[in-house]
């Protein structure tokens, strides 16, 4: 501990009072700068506090509408599937069906289901007898025309040309028999019915709701709705610069109010994005009066503060009782240095270690005469690929910093250990030494470790589970759109494997699966990914160019190499497997249609008579 010079003692003996004086008026200055700097810091803490759990609030009802609307968007699609058969029926059916949706979905949201023919001109609509109005140049009936696959368009707000008001369409195409093309059916749906819905999730009246397609257009908005209808949001946001990403969030300034908001936002499954926005002035209110409040109370004490102080300044009669209180706190901040459970070593200017404490010693088995003169290194192992604490120390010679290091004991274990270091600095601003702060966190990392596996494994077979294989498969496609190439997603499904569990009990059933799992592991190279989906269910992902042939031959393997029988214990069991073939970007481009269509095409295996692959 730091020792008052010789000289201050001398003057503080000749003039006692005078001495006492200037140590309370500093003291008291001390204590009132960690006052304030402490309310301040509270105050800081207290509003990121308050935005965090705004952005969180955000999240949350950003997700609870996308949840909401995509229900709403797949009962809209459940309608226009059922259209699209109703048109290859026939009329009457197709009118049948009209009345229904007129009678089950609330007028004001859905304006009309309607059929356009192959040419362009509706030829049915739910309202009555179709006026002639040629579509045929709508975006979405174009998108579709031309269209090759089956897929749900949604269309950016478009003003009716007959009925003057503005609308969503929801669109299928509809293909006859013969594969050729038979118009479209629509569903007409009024973004200010929908938007009047979506105000219940609001907070406050400067929060506001918008959904957006892909591209940033306005679909609809809680706040001055109308007027952004056809209009785009700036192509800055993170949602039109990302996007792979299926949420987050940002802050900025709306264009008309200049209302400062918290926005979060959510990609739905159909490609639309939900967007929600908390006034961060109105939100932020109470946290603030509270810190004005917390201000006028720091403000009263610091002065009741002075007061005291300069009363003790009066009241104070003697030196000596001045030093006996300096040499009590320096006793206890010396108990607290030698007590405290995390190692302390002090290293100077020159990266060598000039002090340690106790707990320093308890951790690493060396003593003081040690390691004093000599550098941190020594205290890491000095082999190719160590986390060295000399390196970590030297590369970070300014501020504050922490990070895990491989840690050598004096007698030659090894360890893994966490260093927090702090600059001192001299009176001159340059840095005098560093603090660093040492703890073994081997166990606290190895149980960390254990929660990973645990959370991204499957514990029976140790195979990837359905969390990590999705989140491979994301990256797999994020990876092929940017460099264009192939992922292929086989879906694995054992055949005749319920008897085995049942004539034999599930710890056979157990041991099967494992050894399904190693020979599909030893089919497979290191960057492909073999997971267990539950059950008896696996999924194969290969982020590689393949030919249609290669893959074929590659799903043939995989039921050849399961049919071949299994020699469990004593008994041999002899099952098979159908597999799903599905390929980004031929089959879809997210992981969940991937996915999707690779269980379908297991499923046609199975009819196909099982033992086999399809696509």
């Amino acid at each position: 501990m730091a020792r008052f010079p010789s000289s201050v003692l001398a003057a503080c003996v000749r003039r006692p009072l005078r001495s006492i004086r200037i140590v309370v008026g500093l003291g008291c200055l001390f204590v009132l700068a960690f006052l304030w700097r402490d309310l301040i810091l509270a105050q800081d803490a207290a509003e990121a506090g308050e935005r965090e759990r705004i952005r969180a609030e955000a999240a949350m009802q950003a997700r609870a509408a996308g949840d909401s609307i995509q229900a709403t968007i797949n009962s809209f699609d459940f309608v226009l599937r059922s259209a699209r058969e109703a048109v290859l029926a026939g009329p009457k059916p197709l009118d049948v069906l009209g009345r229904i949706v007129t009678e089950s979905i609330a007028q004001d949201l859905v304006i009309q289901l309607f059929h356009i023919d192959d040419q362009g001109f509706p030829s049915y609509s739910s309202l009555g007898p179709v006026r002639t109005n040629f579509l045929g140049d709508r975006a979405y009936f174009r998108s579709l025309a031309g269209a090759t696959e089956d897929r749900l368009v949604v269309s950016d707000v478009v003003l009716g040309r007959l009925s003057n008001k503005w609308s969503i369409q929801f669109a299928r195409r509809v293909t006859g028999a013969d594969g050729a093309f038979r118009g479209v059916v629509s569903l007409a749906v009024s973004p200010d019915a929908w938007v009047a819905k979506l105000k219940s999730f609001e907070l406050g009246q400067s929060d506001l709701f918008a959904v957006l397609s892909a591209d940033g257009a306005y679909l609809m908005r809680t706040l001055y709705g109308g007027g952004y209808y056809g209009k785009y949001v700036p192509p800055d946001r993170p949602f039109l610069l990302h996007p792979e990403q299926m949420e987050g969030d940002y802050v900025t300034s709306g264009a008309l109010d200049g209302i400062n908001r918290q926005f979060s936002w959510v990609r739905l499954p159909s490609g639309l994005i939900v967007a929600m926005g908390i006034g961060l002035d109105e939100a932020l209110a109470p946290v603030q009066r509270l810190n004005h409040q917390s201000f006028l109370r720091a403000l009263v004490l610091s002065s009741l503060l002075l007061l005291a102080s300069a009363a003790l300044v009066v009241a104070l009669g003697r030196y000596e009782k001045v030093v006996e209180a300096s040499q009590e706190r320096e006793a206890h901040y010396r108990s607290v240095f030698d007590n405290m459970a995390e190692g302390i070593m002090v290293v100077d200017a020159h990266e060598r270690i000039s002090g340690i404490n106790p707990a320093f010693t308890a951790i690493t088995g060396y003593g003081l005469d040690e390691v004093v003169g000599r550098s941190p290194a020594l205290l890491s192992p000095s082999v190719p690929g160590a986390r060295n604490l000399g390196t970590i120390i030297g590369r970070h010679p300014a501020g504050s910093w922490d990070d895990d290091f491989d840690g050598l004991r004096w007698n030659g274990e090894t360890y893994t250990g966490h260093v927090t270091l702090s600059v001192v600095r001299g009176t001159d601003g340059r840095m005098a030494n560093r603090i660093v702060l040492l703890a073994d966190v081997t166990e606290r990392r190895r149980k960390d470790e254990e929660i990973w596996r645990q959370a991204n494994f499957d514990i029976l077979t140790g195979l990837p589970n359905r969390a990590l294989m999705m989140d491979r498969l994301e990256r797999m496609i994020s990876h092929a759109r940017r460099h264009p190439s192939m992922v292929v997603v086989l879906f694995v499904d054992l055949d005749r494997f319920k008897p085995v569990n049942d004539n034999f009990g599930h710890d056979t059933g157990d041991l099967l699966l494992c050894e399904v799992a190693r020979r599909l592991e030893a089919l497979f190279r290191d960057e492909d990914t073999v997971a267990r989906m539950g059950g008896d269910e696996f999924v194969v992902l290969m982020p590689r160019n393949a030919d249609k042939a290669a893959v074929e031959a590659t799903a043939t393997k995989i039921v050849e190499s399961l049919s071949r029988p299994f020699q469990i214990g004593d008994q041999a069991l002899e099952i098979s497997c159908s597999v799903g073939i599905a390929r980004f970007p031929d089959d879809g481009d997210t992981a969940a249609v991937l996915l999707h269509k690779a269980d379908v095409a297991m499923y046609r295996a199975k009819e196909m008579g099982r033992a086999t692959w399809s696509t």
